[in-house]
């Protein structure tokens, strides 16, 4: 029986192989790929195409490379993670040491970032320690379970990109860099005037990773969003309040792509591939 994959490559090598005569016939293509010399990629295809042909011979990659996490260096992990999940989201996190007001304020960005579920909305991000100590991030949310996820955007995007160094405990990022804030309404964290997109957020839930020497290297936090706080300038027109959604084009959200590459940069006329879900 034909393969329906056979049948849509036979034009495809028909066109390809115009230099040599073979009849016009999906079988007879079939036959002729089957039998001729072929590319390693070519071979994949034809497997697939038919697959009583069979695996490929041990030993032969096809122009794949596997690798096994365990068997890189840490920093190899590293960079072949964040170079092949991507893009990614950044949450820029303002946080605070206490919930009286008197703590001090920090500020970082971070890419280990995503949306985890909706009902309710709870945002997650992986906060790795640096040199086996908790950054102050992570020891503030785990202090007052509390923080700001502010969506990265063009507007602020070098400022953001400065809170990222390594300043003492005790400097407050956004008043390092000037940064003006705005206050929360139901938490203690500022969130950042230009951040067209701020959440306040809760601790919801926590878990610890650790490595196969036992290390702790990662914390995971969850953080239900109690609060969205959107400017009208990005919000998509026509839209009832009690149904608004964000116009990516107006945002110009900023994601992160392999070591300090900041990508995609906004949405640009043709770069957006909008597909109806599939019934």
């Amino acid at each position: 029986r034909i393969s329906p994959l056979a049948c849509w490559l036979s034009p495809v090598y028909v066109a390809a192989s115009h230099s040599t005569a073979i009849p016009h016939s999906r079988y007879n293509t079939l036959a002729f790929l089957t039998s001729q010399k072929m590319a390693p990629r070519d071979e994949a295809i034809r497997a697939v195409a038919n697959p009583d042909i069979g695996s490929p011979a041990p030993g032969k990659s096809l122009g794949w490379k596997s690798f096994k996490p365990e068997q890189l260096s840490r920093g190899a992990r590293y960079g072949l993670c964040i170079s092949a999940v991507v893009p990614r989201p950044i949450g820029v996190l303002s946080t605070t040491s206490s919930k009286d007001g008197s703590g001090v304020v920090n500020c970082a960005p971070f890419s280990y970032t995503s949306l985890s579920a909706h009902d309710p909305p709870i945002v997650t991000h992986g906060i790795c320690l640096s040199n086996g100590k908790k950054k102050d991030t992570l020891r503030n949310i785990e202090a007052t379970g509390e923080w700001v996820y502010n969506v990265l955007t063009t507007s602020y995007l070098e400022d953001a990109n400065a809170c990222a160094a390594s300043l003492p405990t005790e400097v407050d990022e956004l008043k390092e860099f000037s940064i003006d804030t705005l206050p929360c309404d139901m938490i203690s964290p500022p969130r950042i005037a230009a951040a067209n997109v701020a959440m306040e957020c809760r601790l919801y839930d926590k878990k610890e990773v650790y490595n196969d020497d036992g290390e702790h290297t990662t914390t995971i936090v969850m953080g239900r969003v109690v609060k969205f706080h959107v400017h009208e300038s990005v919000l998509q027109e026509g839209r009832e309040d009690d149904a608004p959604l964000v116009d990516l084009k107006k945002l110009n959200a900023v994601g992160r792509a392999g070591d300090i590459t900041y990508w995609p940069n906004g949405v640009e006329e043709g770069n957006a591939l909008p597909m109806g879900r599939p019934k």
